[in-house]
């Protein structure tokens, strides 16, 4: 198969000569050979005035959560611009200047995952100020697999909006035609369609190489569990930042492992087995405390249900550990606000898990929203 950079060097490189161009990318913004898109660019005679940075950087270097500042490429000469530090969007000055802002980003396909809003803002941006917006598509590495409750409005955030579904199930390229027509942004968008990509397929079974989207995602292993995991984050407890498996490892000094593996065993989870765990996270949540708990490892890709599994293992953990288990909140003016609701889109979700509730319990409504999410976004599909 063929990215959306490798069909945009090979037909559209005499549209966009003598444009003055803004790139936004990270690491991942290579070619299926691995080549960098900025080279790429460089060498055919296109004219790159500014690039833009997500989280974690353009070098996708940086850790979870820093903000970054501006700077000048010590490569290219060119200017750097953070979208992740004291603005999440280019303003009128830095686009300034700019013809065109080409987006091209790998995404992982889970709505938590701060990259497409970066793109979404991109492109209301250029939208406001007339500039041509223009995205280079990439797979859903996920499979393009629609899963998991929509973000109910009144818990919008940068980890969550727009109305989608936990797990979208769509490209960028998709996703950014969805939202455009979706929210009436009125972008002259622009989409580069891949060539022989099948949405059915993991990312590795597109014969790719995995490209690590950012620090905490090294495979596609940790990205299948983080689709569930990343709850966790709302919860006080190490989902294995810090270590070798963030995201296979969760667990914290109050837990009491053995019980914990044998509860979660009951249930009996698909496609993933499990161990006891002892783990020392050397940053992020509980930093060089050893932590008690659990190692997931992936056996079916296609049967393990990661978003059932978080909730039954934040559900165990609540259960077994009344006196340590922890909710993490925040003030927001005098309303106490919790990040596991930002993070599935509902405080509903928490509150029902406080009666007991289990993924069995949500099963239902789940499957309802995903379908209903699907017969939305259908029109915007590309493959």
């Amino acid at each position: 198969m063929e990215l959306g950079i490798d069909v945009f060097v090979k037909k559209y490189l005499p549209e966009f000569r003598g444009l003055q161009i803004g790139l936004v990318t990270n690491a991942t913004g290579v070619s299926s050979d691995m080549r960098r898109n900025i080279d790429l660019f460089l060498e055919n005679g296109l004219k790159v005035v500014k690039l833009f940075g997500p989280e974690h950087g353009v070098f996708g270097a940086a850790p979870d959560g820093e903000k970054l500042s501006d700077f000048i490429d010590p490569k290219y000469g060119i200017p750097v611009y953070s979208l992740y530090g004291e603005k999440l969007r280019p303003t009128e000055d830095m686009l300034k200047g700019i013809d065109v802002l080409v987006y091209d980003i790998q995404d992982v396909g889970l709505r938590f995952y701060t990259y497409i809003y970066t793109m979404i803002y991109c492109m209301e941006e250029c939208a406001k100020y007339g500039v041509r917006f223009v995205v280079l598509d990439r797979p859903d590495p996920l499979s393009c697999k629609i899963e998991g409750p929509v973000v109910k409005k009144e818990f919008e955030s940068f980890v969550g909006g727009y109305g989608l579904a936990l797990r979208y199930g769509m490209t960028p390229g998709e996703l950014a035609k969805y939202v455009n027509a979706a929210f009436r942004i009125g972008a002259d968008l622009c989409v580069i369609e891949m060539e022989d990509y099948e949405p059915s397929l993991f990312y590795d079974e597109a014969g790719l190489l995995w490209n690590t989207p950012s620090p905490n995602l090294p495979s596609l292993e940790h990205t299948i569990l983080y689709e569930g995991f990343c709850l966790l984050e709302g919860v006080n407890v190490s989902v294995g930042r810090g270590t070798v498996h963030p995201f296979k490892y969760i667990g914290a000094p109050w837990i009491d492992s053995e019980r914990f593996y044998r509860e979660i065993k009951k249930l009996s989870p698909a496609g993933v087995v499990f161990r006891e765990r002892v783990f020392l996270p050397a940053a992020f949540k509980l930093q060089n405390k050893p932590c008690y708990g659990l190692e997931f490892f992936v056996t079916d890709r296609r049967e393990i249900k990661p978003l059932h599994l978080a909730v039954d293992v934040i559900s165990t953990l609540r259960r077994i550990h009344p006196d340590d288990f922890r909710w993490d909140s925040y003030f927001h003016g005098d309303n106490e606000r919790y990040h596991f609701d930002l993070l599935i889109g509902d405080d509903f979700y928490r509150k029902a898990i406080e009666d007991g509730a289990l993924s069995k319990d949500f099963e239902q409504i789940w499957e309802s929203e995903s379908e209903q999410f699907e017969n939305i976004i259908g029109k915007f599909r590309i493959y």
